[in-house]
């Protein structure tokens, strides 16, 4: 089933129960000082939240920049109000972020520290272990949450990859 945000204030009981949610987001995010990033951090925000309150309690990210650190460090967030949330870092290789900004690095590293697992998918870097990673992502959940502006890309892929699963898609 393929909805927007909007139908997220639909009744809870008419759609079955999640247990997990994959991330999918760009790299490139609004910048911060504007009303669309405030958008978009807050309908992320509450699609977190209406994922938990339909049983999910395990959040996949992919650990990218953008969208994927943004997603990490909101869940740990809510993490705070419900400690049975956790959050599972699904990466596509060792190292990978090491060619991040020092800002990015350190928001990576501390989600690593606070996670309840950190998966790698590679030892190393190789052609096509983001869209391995994806792919993942989607396998493990039962619902996706994403931010996507634009096509071709990785998260339009992802969303593809969820809708060929036949999993929910919210898009914030």
């Amino acid at each position: 089933m393929w909805y927007h945000f909007p139908d997220m204030e639909d009744d809870l009981a008419n759609r079955p129960p999640i247990r997990s949610v994959c991330f999918t987001g760009h790299r490139e995010l609004p910048p911060r000082s504007t009303a669309a990033y405030r958008q978009l951090v807050s309908r992320t925000e509450a699609a977190i939240r209406h994922a938990f309150e339909r049983g999910a309690r395990k959040f996949y990210c992919g650990g990218a920049e953008g969208f994927d650190l943004l997603c990490g460090k909101l869940v740990l967030l809510e993490q705070a109000r419900h400690r049975d949330l956790h959050l599972i870092l699904l990466l596509p290789f060792t190292g990978f972020g090491e060619r991040f900004t020092t800002q990015d690095r350190a928001e990576l590293a501390r989600q690593k520290k606070a996670a309840e697992e950190i998966l790698y998918l590679s030892p190393h870097y190789c052609p096509g272990c983001m869209a391995i990673r994806n792919r993942q992502l989607v396998a493990d959940a039962d619902l996706c949450i994403a931010y996507l502006t634009r096509t071709p890309s990785g998260t339009a892929q992802t969303v593809s990859f969820a809708r060929e699963k036949g999993i929910e898609v919210i898009f914030v």
